[in-house]
């Protein structure tokens, strides 16, 4: 079917402003790359440019004087068990609102739903205290526990959901054959909830894994090792954020279809 000169204007307008949008998202990404191997006076006075000489010499230094692998270790673990208890606590937890017939089910779904509208910010003044007087300061602990608390709400809503557009007769087939509950949940309503948990687990990763503000406040922070008194050691911090943003990147790349359809699969009912 021929379409029509108003059409057709149309169509290239979207293709120039989602063209438009991609180079938005892609420079900054290209331009910390760039930078990576440029010298400190070189990124004052060649900001855009390519670099006049290509050397590994920041990598270098982010990995010696930076220490990016040893806090790299504490990023993994943070962000591993903060991931796994996420999901694990989320998944049991939409099934129950979910899944299940009792009275308070609505009414628990909304209270954690209004964890959503509280920002991290207006958390950290009492959580700094409450982890001071518990011993907690300057401990894994100190970082997972927050994450879990503020990725809790949005993995509720999207698990709950999915499971909400998942057929009871499955359920009602399932429990006439003699499954448990635990059954039911683990042989039929998890695996057929693949998808959103996988979304879950995606987003819930790359917000630990990029969030800075609860390291740096409870932990210490690898890029401060680049500053010092008189002089911070730009291109070497930006090597570093470069080698720390690669396993948000692979995993986005690698799972990106998983989190679309994690995210529209509950959209639409039956």
């Amino acid at each position: 079917m021929k379409r029509s000169a108003s059409e057709n204007i149309w169509l290239v307008i979207k293709y120039v402003l989602l063209i438009g949008f991609t180079i938005l998202c892609l420079y900054p990404l290209v331009w910390l790359f760039l930078a990576s191997f440029k010298t400190n006076a070189e990124l004052y006075t060649n900001t855009w440019g390519l670099p006049e000489q290509w050397s590994m010499a920041n990598y270098v230094s982010a990995v010696v004087k930076g220490g990016v692998f040893r806090y790299f270790g504490n990023s993994v673990i943070i962000s591993v068990f903060s991931v796994l208890i996420t999901v694990i606590l989320a998944t049991m937890a939409s099934y129950a609102i979910a899944r299940m017939h009792w009275k308070l089910a609505n009414l628990t779904h909304s209270i954690f739903l209004l964890g959503m509208m509280i920002p991290i910010y207006a958390l950290v003044i009492p959580l700094f205290s409450i982890f001071k007087n518990m011993g907690l300061l300057d401990t894994h602990m100190a970082v997972i526990i927050p994450q879990i608390a503020v990725g809790f709400p949005m993995a509720i809503f999207i698990i709950c959901g999915f499971m909400r557009s998942i057929p009871t007769e499955l359920e009602e087939a399932a429990i006439i054959d003699g499954c448990t509950v635990f059954q039911c949940f683990f042989k039929i309503i998890l695996p057929i909830a693949k998808s959103s948990v996988v979304t879950v687990a995606v987003v819930q990763f790359i917000n630990v894994w990029n969030d800075l503000l609860l390291p740096r406040i409870f932990l210490p922070v690898g890029l401060t090792n680049f500053q010092s008194m008189y002089s911070t050691d730009y291109v070497g911090m930006i090597a570093a954020v470069i080698i720390t943003i690669i396993p948000s990147v692979v995993v986005y790349i690698l799972l990106h279809k998983q989190i679309m359809e994690g995210m529209v699969a509950g959209a639409v009912k039956g």
